[in-house]
């Protein structure tokens, strides 16, 4: 077992150059030490996913999320703000709320009725008068940073991390420039997207396999046939970026064999966008839809991908699309990558070359070489 300070060695560089590179070894998806890494040098100093605003839009609207094994929530204050805190009692740290709701005007701590304002102050703790130079200033609940991101909270552990406009606003005006309809789009009932779901179960894979999966589509003529029968592999493009990379897929086939899109259909396109370390905005051709997708780790070797489904009101859901991705792309991706997480356990396996190309092929491992630039980065600080 690794110490908890140290990295596995990398027989075969990570280089600058995609076409030359390899991908991270099998003990950086197997090592439970690595995780711990990750969770401190990763998760706990980037921004993170919440909610769609308009999850969000009342006063005392809540939203809980666990970002590993921190349990964090964001409410609308009364003053209408946004605002982020730590779910823990700052008496004996019982988590204060659960999912999502409205709380219609404390926060009341389950365990010993501590109160807390919705901006986080505490109001009342029941006999603190008897204890002495008791102060109800120094029990405040511990905020965090808070942006909005295309229409979208997100939040970050790390007080001192850089802000998500400042490291990727050129997405932002990606996404808003590839998808005019961005801000008509809210979610709706039955638009929270929660893992552990028959038609989002949780996966048995790690989350970088599963973010591996997702910024790549060198598999997709062989693994996702129906998909490349829609999306036209030829014209496929991959971009990347700073801290973000999109694949765009400009060119369809209505007529294919995962779902009929139709010619009066507004959306003629796919649209893919990776937010370092584990957010995504989805786009495929039909009705005005997009989805926010976060691959929360559970565990070093357990992901859920959480997050909203957003539409136009009193819009029908598109039902071939919605059946195409529950009962052949979700399954597909979960297979490939449960095979890959027990393969990457086999002694006959070590590090992969990337297959890249200089002109930046769309179905090639571009992404793939980019993400483990980051992850690599990240954790050798």
């Amino acid at each position: 077992m690794l110490e908890r300070t140290e990295l596995p060695i990398l027989e075969k560089p990570i280089t600058n150059k995609a076409e030359t590179s390899f991908t991270l070894s099998r003990e950086y998806y197997t090592d439970p030490n690595v995780y711990e890494l990750e969770k401190k040098k990763i998760f706990y100093r980037t921004w993170q996913y919440v909610a769609h605003k308009s999850v969000l839009a009342n006063v005392g609207d809540y939203v809980t999320v666990k970002i590993c094994d921190q349990n964090v929530f964001v409410i609308r204050s009364g003053d209408g703000e946004l605002r982020a805190f730590y779910n823990v009692c700052k008496h004996r740290a019982h988590e204060l709320l659960e999912g999502q709701g409205n709380v219609s005007s404390v926060i009341v701590c389950p365990y010993h009725a501590w109160t807390f304002e919705m901006d986080g102050k505490l109001r009342g703790a029941p006999k603190s008068s008897s204890r002495p130079g008791f102060d109800k200033t120094d029990y405040c609940l511990s905020s965090i940073r808070l942006e909005m991101f295309c229409d979208c909270v997100f939040v970050n552990l790390d007080p001192e991390a850089e802000s998500l406009a400042s490291i990727a606003g050129d997405l932002e005006r990606d996404i808003r420039s590839r998808i005019p309809y961005l801000s008509e789009l809210a979610v709706h009932d039955g638009g929270a997207l929660a893992g552990g779901t028959d038609s989002n179960p949780v996966q048995k894979a790690g989350w970088k396999v599963v973010v591996d999966n997702y910024v790549e589509c060198y598999h997709c003529n062989h693994a996702h046939p129906a998909f490349a029968d829609l999306i036209c592999m030829p014209d496929y493009e991959v971009d990347v970026f700073d801290y973000w990379s999109r694949q765009i897929g400009a060119e369809i086939r209505k007529e294919n064999s995962a779902y009929l899109v139709k010619d009066e259909d507004p959306v003629q396109n796919s649209g893919f966008w990776y937010l370092w370390p584990n957010t995504t905005f989805n786009v495929l051709p039909g009705q005005k839809e997009v989805t926010v997708l976060a691959a929360r780790p559970l565990s070093s070797e357990t992901t859920s991908f959480e997050g909203h489904f957003l539409s136009l009101a009193n819009a029908k859901e598109d039902d071939l699309r919605s059946g195409y991705i529950t009962d052949v792309l979700v399954p597909e991706d979960l297979s490939l990558v449960e095979s890959v997480q027990r393969g990457l356990h086999s002694l006959g396996y070590s590090q992969g070359p990337i297959i890249a190309d200089p002109e930046g092929s769309g179905t090639a491992e571009h992404g793939i070489h980019h993400f483990h630039r980051l992850v690599h980065q990240a954790l050798s600080r």
